[in-house]
């Protein structure tokens, strides 16, 4: 489906959203099917209703990618407009105005030109880098201020939360032979991390009778490569683990980039990675499961059952699916690549039996540009999008009726 143009918008019954216009959004449109969108200012105003906040996540691509991409195409240089490139994309980012921005990909120049362009108005809750690859980049999430109280904060490579989730891999690990050790040593290698804080409204701003309600957001960058889809599931077991005990019951928002789409490449199935977070549960006789995908064979002997965890965890709803009906087809475009890697899931909180608690909702998403327009201006980072990704917004609310 074609979505974010003029055309689009009209049967969405939202806005359309050229790529021009990418950061710019007018007070008072509409998203689909859901209430008047406004501004943080507009939307703090109201003391009699609820609380409403609009959450952010961008891929805003370092440095070290940005170049690579960039000399690939030819000459070996760096086009003019690509110089302030991620001032570009901090601007971007102000000028949706969002309360809460969840950022993949920042390096120490991309970490500066936010702080720069944010400036006052927000705080550096959480962030984290890898410093020892060459990228030295990771996770950050500021928080506007004056709207939120920043509690605590986690920050976490989901490498080292395998044991706390899954203790018999101590176990797995001394036996370990094959595909299985294979396995374990490759997603023991990978540094994919997440960074969460536990916010709690400020007592100016907690409307509808809700002083103190808490919420918890993290961001994440789950491992790229497509070639191993169970590398990324297991991540994302152990990152929805992880987030739902720092979480403790709150409700929950986690943005970033997944680095898989909805689908499989297959495109007859949930991907692995899709399907644990949004239904809950992976079986072994998924396509992306380690049991299915490192089977072995001869002397070589493959990942058994007991050699993984059970992949159960609370799911979480999609803000782009329940605003549209699907994903959005585009989040991420590039010349060898186009597709949706990119989402803002959610979850309303957890009693201690697991029914959800009430208090958030989401109001709804901002469309984004259709595949007929990214197609037009690949091969991205362009004039018009600073990052090989786009970025994603939605608009939640919590107290009142």
């Amino acid at each position: 489906a074609v979505r974010g143009s003029v055309a689009g918008a009209a049967r969405h019954g939202g806005v359309g959203l050229s790529t021009s216009a990418l950061g710019t959004q007018s007070s008072g449109r509409r998203f689909r099917r859901f209430c008047t969108v406004a501004t943080s200012v507009a939307a703090a105003a109201a003391p009699s209703g609820p609380m409403r906040f609009s959450v952010l996540s961008y891929n805003v691509l370092h440095e070290f990618g940005a170049l690579r991409l960039l000399r690939a195409r030819g000459g070996g240089g760096v086009p003019a407009w690509a110089k302030d490139r991620l001032v570009q994309a901090a601007n971007v980012v102000r000028q949706m105005q969002p309360d809460i921005v969840c950022l993949q990909e920042v390096d120490e120049a991309a970490q500066a030109a936010m702080q720069r362009t944010l400036g006052d108005d927000f705080e550096c809750a959480s962030t984290m880098c890898n410093e020892s690859l060459p990228p030295r980049d990771g996770c950050s999430l500021f928080v506007r201020k004056g709207r939120w109280e920043v509690v605590s904060t986690h920050q976490f490579r989901m490498r080292d939360t395998a044991v706390k989730h899954f203790p018999e891999l101590e176990g797995v690990r001394g036996r370990a032979a094959g595909m299985t050790a294979a396995f374990w040593r490759e997603l023991h290698e990978k540094l994919n991390m997440a960074v969460a804080v536990k916010l709690r409204a400020s007592d100016d701003q907690a409307a509808g009778g809700s002083p103190g309600a808490e919420l918890c957001v993290a961001t994440t960058h789950l491992f790229w490569d497509p070639q191993y889809p169970d590398l990324k599931l297991l991540q994302a077991f152990f990152l929805a683990r992880e987030l739902e005990d720092f979480a403790a019951g709150c409700p929950l928002v986690l943005a970033g980039d997944l680095n898989s789409t909805p689908y499989t490449r297959a495109g007859s199935a949930l991907s692995g990675v899709y399907a644990l977070l949004m239904q809950g549960a992976v079986g072994t006789g998924h396509p992306d499961h380690p049991v299915a995908l490192r089977r072995g064979g001869g002397i070589l002997s493959g990942v058994a059952p007991v050699d993984v965890p059970a992949l159960n965890v609370a799911p979480f709803k999609s803000a782009y699916r329940e605003a549209f009906g699907a994903e959005a087809p585009v989040t991420n475009a590039s010349k060898d690549f186009r597709g949706c890697l990119d989402y803002i899931l959610f979850r309303e909180g957890l009693e201690s039996g697991g029914g959800a608690l009430p208090g958030l909702r989401l109001v709804g998403a901002r469309p984004l540009p259709s595949d007929a327009e990214i197609a037009s201006q690949l091969p991205l980072p362009s004039p018009l999008h600073p990052s090989d990704h786009l970025p994603i917004l939605a608009e939640f609310e919590m107290g009142g009726a």
